[in-house]
Parts: structure tokens; C-alpha cells; sequence
């Protein structure tokens, strides 16, 4: 190969054995030549432009970041690529580099053969972005937005102060983010995205590190099943970046335009401050053997995880081994999402993490294990994780739950429990003795409304005390213990101690065995309010559930005063719901009987980026409040099925699931779909 037909390299480093070892690494691809750093360096590079420039920012002959900034509002050397190595390996140092000028940057220590490719494709993507597309100044002149004096004054101002030139022609006033987005994406041909209307796929985030999209500016959309890659740029221009996406990702990089801030409150959402995983230990315990085996690298892409889970209020992350990948899924208001997908070869690294910080045994791999640990949020709040891993054919699943940290609604109402469900509810309350049974299935809420009646009851003159497994909030006012099977303290047990402790309130977390049961219907009846939880599909399958336990039927007539069922549908988004119609098939899907006359409006769910594109942000609580008078009392103990509680309940006007469901869509809280999903 002639020197005539390589591409040009400077190297500039006052390193004497590294420019050594570069300049003869890289001479069978480029025409090198070296400099030390000295003043006479910008004439050299005027003199002769180079294809590329390799810069060493630990250089003491003079500031690296002027330079850059000198070769930016250089004429002659304004576009020429420049790769920095560097000592530092923060993220601030990246993206000082980058803002000042830098495409590349390279971390030390590195093998001057690694260089070769990522320099050749630097010179590769200048001469695509020379020959193929103009320059931002020249789109801006061609589309009547600025003048070529206009440009020049700017570029001279990026060259003093820094800064893409986009920013500095809108702090100038002379165009707004949205004139340069419409002219770019205009010249370019390719889309304009609202990243406000705009929700990423969560694996379409995850194919790209964080520090790369906040530092590139580019934010992966999309991966479609051709091998496509949509992303979010707010500078397309920069064919760098895209070059260095389809190497990463390995797919074909279709860019779409965004604004700047829009960039910047996109990147607030998804990519929130950090928190920080906590040690289950004490701090002046040795750390577990294995600790250090953990890079920071894990570290970070654990804990960024864990933020993201809870700023999407997700209950539960899973990390489910899959056999090229460790996928990575959250529940979010009671449905599972895509989160990330995480090369295998971070697979041990990030369970090990997390087992370590949960105080579980990483030698460990064939048996379940359980264990919690705490997580402090950017904003200084600690949450409680518990973690539970299992075998599985790639590997050990892991499941963490995340336990509330949001303040409980205020009142009932808020919960959902309205109109006359809400009434009959309250009556139940005032009742000083008896015992209350809410029922449904597990994830259904339960404990939410159990939590908000207890803080809602509690008073000085009142005590309160609750059994749980375990314990999910704390209350202040009232005594909570937790059981422990392991050392016989069951909830029997437990509720045996706390009938002997004046008690004026007792919660027991859940009905599991006849004993318990008994106890709890036992209390009830002696003047205590007793209040519990059990898995049934509906208030009048609570009764037989009792009874089959073992529960005399006289017992569960004269105990418990009120069975409540309730499930958990999603609210719909108010910032993107649509309006449409309840029409006859719809309403025929409900199976309530005959339509209305009267057309209703309803909404459907769309999706946008405060709801993370699912449509619905939160979630509100279905009911069906069944309150045991003298009738229903004689029915339970004289042997009535479930079909003739039912009955005699709706001849008293105490709707079902589905009905208190569809009010709530007629007042567009959820939608039928999420209606039909959750009812039957």
C-alpha cells in the first residue's frame, strides 16, 4: 500500500514510548505524523489536515479542551474527527470531551491494534457525512432560517464557548428547537418524533448502555423484527454515532429527529437519578467472600435497574435467564412489561449482586432462597426488597419485590370503594364488635384497603394490633407483628398472645388453617373488631371457603359482619385516553343482559410517555361489599350454597365485580378491555 493511498493520522501526545508504539501500530493503515503538544501544533495540522486526530487528554503541554475547541472553530480543521485517550473513565470527563469536540474516546490502558478500527471507521463516517449531507449551518441557510453572517458569528461564539451550534443559534434567538428539527429532518428525509407522545420498548432500551444515550444523544425506540433500530437523535447529522450503534446493536440504525428538551425531559423519565443497593449486614460485618469479584460496572447497571423499576412504580422485577440473554421483566400495576435484555455474560455478575447485597448464599445455585435487603432512592427514601431466587434451565431466576413506598390514599373513596358500597362498608366500621373479611386474589389489594381502614380507624382511645407475613407497611399507632414459622411463631400462635393483650382491633394479615380461622370468628364474637383476608373469587364463596375449613356455620353467621371482594383494574392515562362509544358488541361482551338505549362514551387506552406507553398509570379497586343482616345471617346457618347467597345479595341491590367495574369505565377510570381482563 502507497503512503499515497492511506488515510492521514496525527497523533498528538507528550507520552514519548506511547506515540512510539502507536505511530508503529498504526502505520501499515495511515500516514502518521506525531507531535508532542508543543505551540506549533495547530500551524502543522493547518498545514497539512490530517484524516483523523488521536489526542491524549492527560497531556501537560497544554490544555486538551482548548484544543478541541480550537480545531472546532478552525475553518481548515473544523469536521476533522477526533479520538481522545484518557486516564479517567467517569462520565463526566466523556461528556466534557464530547461537548468540546471528541467522537471517540478510548479509556487506558488499551491495545494500540483496538484503535485501528474505530479511527478507520471515524474516517469512513466523515467522508459519508461529507459527500452525502450537508452541514447543519448550510441546512439552516437553505431552508431560510439564518444567513451565512448569522452562521459564521455563531460558529466563532461555539468556538470561544463551546457547544453544538444548534444550541448556540437558540440561545441567540434566531431560530427554536423545533425550526431546526423541521429543517434538518426536512433536507434529510427521514421523521420527526415527539418523545412526549413516545414510548420506547423497553428491550429496544436495554441494547444500548445508558451512559452511551444520555452521552450520544441517541435514544433506541424500537427494534423491529427485520433487524431495524429506530432512534431518537437530536443531531442525525452525527453519522458517527450511528455508525457506532449499528456496530453495537448490530441492526440497521433508522434515525428519527427529536428536540433537545424534549431529549433531556425523556432522559429524566426513563433514566432517573440513581439509587444506591444497600447492605442487608451491618456496615462493620466483613464483606461477604465474592464482593469483590463485582466490577462497578455491575454495580451501576444493578442499581440503574433498580431505579428504573421504581420509577415506573413496578411491585416486582424479575430477572429471568434466557439461553443468549438475561431478560429482565417488571410488573407494573399488575402486568408484566419488557424492561431489558442484558448480554449473557453479565448473567452471573448482576444475580451474584444482587444475592450478595440480599444475604444469600452465591456458592448456592441448586436450591430456592429467600432474603430482603433495602434500597435508598435518589431522594433519599429507603424501600424494602425482598428477593427470591430459584433454579431454572439457563440459570437462577430471580424475583425482587419491591414493597410500597407511596403514602396510602386518604380515604376510601380514593381506593374506588364509592356510592353504595362505600356506605355499607362504613356501617360495618361503626359496628364495635364483628369481624370483616376482605377476599380475593393474591396482588388484588387487599392489604392496601385493610392498611387504609386501620389508619383510618385507629385512635387514642382504641388498640390496634395487627399478625402479618409480612409486614408491608408500617403504621404508626398501632403494634405489628410479624410470625416466624420457623420458630413456631405462626398466626395462631401469634393471635392466641394477642387475644390475652386487650386488644380493642385485631388484623390478622391472612386466613390460612382452621385454627386460625376459629380464633379470629372466636374474637370477633367477644367484642373485638376483627378484621382479615382470604383467597375466594367473590364475597359469597367466602362463606363456603370457611365452612369448608371446618368452621361451624353457626360461627361464621353470628362472627363476621361483612365480606368484601374486590380486584384491581388499571386506570387509564389522563394525558392520553381516547374517547370513543360503548356500542352494542361491547356492551354484549360484559354479559349484563340487554344494551342500554342511551349510547354511553367510554375511553380506550393509548399510550405515551408518562404512562411508559402502556396506557393506564395506577390503578383503582373493584368492589363488592356484602354486609351479613338477620336474613343472610339465617341463610348461612341454615345451609345456604353460594348460588343462593348470590342471589338473595342482588335482591338487596349489592352489585357484582362487573357491575361496580363498568360504572367505573362509564365514568372513564379503566376501559372494558381491562374490565373483561380482570372480571368474570
Amino acid at each position: 500500500m502507497s503512503t499515497m493511498s492511506k488515510k492521514t493520522l496525527a497523533i498528538i501526545d507528550d507520552d514519548t514510548e506511547l506515540l512510539s508504539q502507536l505511530a508503529d501500530a498504526l502505520a501499515p493503515s495511515f500516514h502518521v505524523t506525531t507531535s508532542l503538544g508543543d505551540p506549533g501544533t495547530m500551524r502543522i495540522l493547518r498545514d497539512d489536515p490530517p484524516s483523523v486526530i488521536v489526542l491524549d487528554l492527560d497531556l501537560d503541554t497544554f490544555d486538551p479542551f482548548e484544543f478541541l475547541r480550537l480545531v472546532g472553530g478552525d475553518p481548515d480543521l473544523r469536521g476533522i474527527p477526533v479520538l481522545v485517550l484518557s486516564s479517567a473513565s467517569d462520565f463526566e470527563t466523556f461528556e466534557h470531551a464530547h461537548r468540546a469536540g471528541a467522537m471517540e474516546y478510548v479509556t487506558k490502558p488499551f491495545s494500540p491494534d483496538e484503535l485501528r478500527p474505530r479511527l478507520e471507521a471515524l474516517v469512513d463516517g466523515r467522508k459519508k457525512h461529507a459527500n452525502g449531507r450537508l452541514k447543519l449551518g448550510d441546512i439552516l441557510v437553505a431552508s431560510g432560517l439564518v444567513t451565512k453572517d448569522q452562521v459564521r458569528r455563531a460558529l466563532a461564539r461555539q468556538s470561544d464557548g463551546g457547544g453544538r451550534l444548534g444550541e448556540v443559534l437558540v440561545a441567540d434567538g434566531l431560530v427554536s428547537e423545533q425550526d431546526i428539527v423541521t429543517a434538518v429532518a426536512n433536507q434529510m428525509h427521514i421523521g420527526v418524533v415527539d418523545l412526549m407522545q413516545t414510548t420506547p420498548q423497553p428491550g429496544a432500551l436495554g441494547l444500548l448502555p445508558r451512559d452511551f444515550i444520555v452521552r450520544r444523544r441517541a435514544m433506541p425506540l424500537n427494534a423491529d423484527d427485520h433487524g431495524g433500530l429506530l432512534v431518537a437523535m437530536t443531531n442525525p447529522l452525527d453519522v458517527i454515532t450511528i455508525d457506532e450503534i449499528g456496530m453495537r446493536t448490530k441492526k440497521r440504525v433508522v434515525p428519527v429527529m427529536c428536540t433537545e428538551s424534549a431529549f433531556n425531559d425523556a432522559v429524566a423519565i426513563y433514566f432517573s437519578s440513581r439509587g444506591k443497593l444497600k447492605d442487608a449486614r451491618e456496615e462493620t460485618e466483613e464483606p461477604a467472600a465474592g464482593t469483590g469479584d463485582i466490577d462497578a460496572d455491575i454495580i451501576e447497571i444493578v442499581d440503574g435497574l433498580l431505579t428504573d423499576a421504581a420509577s415506573m412504580d413496578a411491585s416486582d422485577v424479575h430477572l429471568e435467564p434466557r439461553e443468549e440473554s438475561l431478560a429482565v421483566r417488571c410488573r407494573i400495576d399488575g402486568v408484566l412489561h419488557d424492561m431489558r435484555e442484558f448480554p449473557k455474560d453479565l448473567q452471573a455478575g448482576i444475580i451474584s449482586r444482587l444475592k450478595i447485597m440480599g444475604n444469600l448464599n452465591i456458592a448456592e445455585r441448586r436450591l430456592p432462597q429467600d432474603g430482603r435487603t433495602t434500597f435508598e432512592l435518589s431522594s433519599g427514601e429507603v424501600v424494602d426488597l425482598r428477593l427470591a431466587s430459584i433454579p431454572s434451565m439457563y440459570g437462577e431466576n430471580l424475583t425482587i419485590r419491591i414493597l410500597e413506598v407511596s403514602p396510602l390514599p386518604p380515604t376510601l373513596a380514593s381506593l374506588g370503594l364509592v356510592g353504595d358500597n362505600l356506605q355499607r362498608y362504613e356501617a360495618a366500621l361503626k359496628a364495635p364488635e364483628g369481624g370483616v373479611v376482605i377476599v380475593g386474589p393474591t396482588g388484588s389489594g387487599k392489604s392496601t384497603t385493610l392498611y387504609t381502614t386501620l389508619e383510618l380507624i385507629k385512635s387514642p382511645e382504641r388498640k390496634v394490633y395487627t399478625v402479618e407475613d409480612p409486614i408491608e407497611r408500617k403504621i404508626d399507632g398501632i403494634v405489628q407483628t410479624e410470625v416466624k414459622p420457623a420458630i413456631g411463631l405462626t398466626f395462631a400462635q401469634a393471635l392466641r398472645a394477642l387475644v390475652r393483650a386487650d386488644p380493642d382491633v385485631i388484623m390478622v394479615g391472612e386466613i390460612r388453617d382452621l385454627e386460625t380461622a376459629k380464633m379470629a370468628a372466636d374474637s370477633a364474637i367477644t367484642g373485638h373488631q376483627v378484621f382479615s383476608t382470604l383467597h375466594t373469587n367473590d364475597a359469597s364463596a367466602a362463606v363456603n371457603r370457611l365452612v369448608e375449613m371446618g368452621v361451624p356455620r353457626y360461627l361464621v353467621a353470628a362472627a363476621w359482619r361483612c365480606f368484601v371482594a374486590q380486584r384491581l383494574v388499571r386506570r387509564l392515562c389522563p394525558h392520553c385516553r381516547s374517547e370513543t362509544s360503548m356500542t352494542e358488541a361491547r356492551w354484549a361482551e360484559l354479559g349484563l343482559g340487554p344494551a342500554p338505549r342511551k349510547r354511553f362514551r367510554i375511553w380506550e387506552p393509548v399510550g405515551c410517555t408518562k404512562c411508559f406507553g402502556t396506557g393506564y398509570r395506577g390503578r383503582v379497586g373493584l368492589y363488592e361489599v356484602l354486609v351479613v343482616d338477620d336474613d343472610l345471617r339465617d341463610l348461612i346457618a341454615t345451609g345456604g350454597s353460594v348460588l343462593e347467597i348470590q342471589r338473595m345479595a342482588r335482591g338487596k341491590g349489592v352489585a357484582s365485580l362487573r357491575e361496580d367495574g363498568v360504572a367505573k369505565v362509564l365514568d372513564g377510570a379503566t376501559s372494558h378491555l381491562e374490565l373483561l381482563r380482570v372480571t368474570i
